[in-house]
């Protein structure tokens, strides 16, 4: 038995590019300075700050931030960019159903 397709030529080729999503992660990475709680470190009297890069989302109306370490900054930008491009095909897939759902109506009986 053939099952009804589901979708469109386009939601297919966005399903297949969803399919390919690395790992993800919904939220924004920002890179700033601060100065350290240690009171013998240069930055607690005369400077350079030291920089941080964060990440942050919200949770329940809150907004959440964990500090990024210095080795996985890259691997965690990855991992936004990836979270980015993931809503955009879930956005874009939506827009794609909802125009397959459109012609599948069944047309008015008018007699």
């Amino acid at each position: 038995m053939v099952r009804p397709r589901a979708t469109s030529e386009e939601g297919a080729q966005l399903l297949a590019q969803i399919r390919s999503i690395k790992p993800f992660i919904i939220a924004s990475l920002t890179t700033t300075t601060t100065k350290c709680s240690n009171p013998t470190c240069r930055c607690a009297t005369e400077g350079p700050c030291h920089q941080v890069t964060l990440l942050t989302w919200k949770e329940q109306q809150t907004t959440k931030t964990l500090s990024v370490p210095r080795h996985l900054v890259e691997e965690v930008r990855q991992w936004v960019a990836e979270g980015r491009r993931l809503k955009e095909l879930l956005t874009e897939m939506s827009k794609a159903q909802r125009a397959f759902l459109r012609t599948k109506k069944k047309p008015a009986n008018r007699s």
